[in-house]
C-alpha cells in the first residue's frame, strides 16, 4: 500500500519527505502515520485520547483530521491515522507532579472504561520448569551465569508465590483499563506542554505495563523521586487504598526474567548472551528496588492511620 500519495491528498498539510517507517517530515513538522486493522481497536484509541487530552495544559497525541474533518481514512480493510511526532522527551526527575497529575488522570478514566467495550490484553505468568531445563544444559552460559540464574529462577517463585498470596485479598476489585503505560519516553515536550504519546495497542487490564514503567522510573531516578511520583498521584486519586497491594502484587511477579529468559533462550551466539544477561541484572536490580519503594510507601500510610 503506498501511504504518501493517500496523506498528500486528504491532509492540509505539505509531505515533504518519508524520514522513517511511518515517519514523515511535513511543512507543519513531523507526523507519524498507523495502520489500523480492528475498527473497534481503533474507535476506542480516538476515544481514550480524546478524554485523556486536557488543552492547554496536558495533550495526547490525538488523531489529526483530515481536509474534511475525517480522524481516519478507510483504505480498502484498514484504516489510515496520522499524529504528531514529536521528538524531545518530557523530563521526569523534578517534574513528578505534571507526570503524577497525567497518570492519575488516566487511572481515573480507565476505571469508568467498560471492560466489554473491547478485548483487553492480559498476560499469565508462565511456569519456570522449562527455564530450568534449559539453563542447566544450554551450552552458552558460564557455570557464573547458570547459578546466578538459576537462583534468580528459585527467588522468583517465591515473588510469584507472595503475589498470588496478595491478590486473593482483592481478586474482587476491578481494575482500570488502560492504553499501555510502559515507558518513560512516551511523554513528550513542545513549547513547555506535556504530550502523552499512546500506542496502537489493546488497552490492558490493570498494572502489568504501569509497573514496567515504575521499575524504570526508580532506575533512573531513583527512590525518593518515585516516592514523590506516587504522593503527586496520591494527591489527585486515592491510588494507594484503591490499588495499592495490586500495584504491590504486580511488582512481585518477575516479568524481568520473563522477558530476559525469552532473549536468552533465543540467543544463538554467547555475545548475545551477554547483552541480554546484562540487561536483565540491571532490570532485576530495579524491580527489586521497586518493591522495597513500595513497601515502605504503603508502610508509611499504615503508620498514619495507626497514628
Amino acid at each position: 500500500m503506498d501511504i504518501l500519495p493517500l496523506i498528500k491528498e486528504n491532509y492540509p498539510f505539505e509531505v515533504k519527505t518519508q524520514l522513517d517507517h511511518g515517519i514523515i517530515d511535513t511543512n507543519q513538522g513531523r507526523k507519524r502515520y498507523r495502520i489500523w486493522h480492528d475498527e473497534a481497536l481503533l474507535n476506542w484509541h480516538q476515544e481514550w485520547r480524546e478524554k485523556c487530552s486536557q488543552n492547554p495544559y496536558q495533550l495526547t497525541d490525538r488523531m489529526l483530521q483530515t481536509k474534511d474533518k475525517r480522524k481516519a481514512i478507510k483504505v480498502e480493510d484498514v484504516w489510515l491515522t496520522v499524529h504528531d511526532d514529536i521528538i524531545d522527551p518530557y523530563p521526569t526527575k523534578d517534574f513528578e507532579q505534571k507526570w503524577a497529575h497525567f497518570i492519575a488522570r488516566m487511572i481515573e478514566i480507565g476505571t469508568t472504561t467498560k471492560d466489554d467495550c473491547i478485548s483487553t490484553a492480559k498476560r499469565e505468568f508462565p511456569s519456570a520448569s522449562e527455564w530450568k531445563v534449559w539453563v542447566s544444559k544450554t551450552k552458552l552460559l558460564d557455570e557464573k551465569k547458570r547459578k546466578i540464574l538459576q537462583s534468580c529462577i528459585q527467588e522468583a517463585m517465591r515473588r510469584k508465590h507472595k503475589a498470588l498470596e496478595l491478590r486473593k485479598k482483592d481478586k474482587e476489585k476491578r481494575l482500570p483499563i488502560m492504553d499501555k503505560v510502559s515507558s518513560t519516553t512516551q511523554a513528550k515536550k513542545i513549547y513547555e506542554l506535556f504530550v502523552w504519546q499512546g500506542t496502537a495497542e489493546a488497552p490492558e487490564y490493570g498494572f502489568v505495563s504501569f509497573t514496567h514503567f515504575l521499575q524504570q522510573w526508580v532506575g533512573e531516578n531513583g527512590e525518593e523521586s518515585l516516592i514523590k511520583l506516587l504522593n503527586e498521584m496520591e494527591e489527585q486519586i486515592p491510588f494507594r487504598q484503591m490499588y495499592g497491594n495490586e500495584l504491590l502484587a504486580e511488582a512481585w511477579l518477575p516479568w524481568e526474567l520473563v522477558h530476559a529468559m525469552e532473549h536468552l533462550q533465543q540467543s544463538e551466539e554467547e555475545e548475545e548472551i551477554e547483552v541480554h544477561f546484562s540487561t536483565f541484572q540491571k532490570e532485576w536490580n530495579d524491580r527489586r528496588q521497586l518493591v522495597l519503594t513500595l513497601l515502605n510507601w504503603l508502610k508509611e500510610d499504615r503508620k498514619k492511620v495507626a497514628t
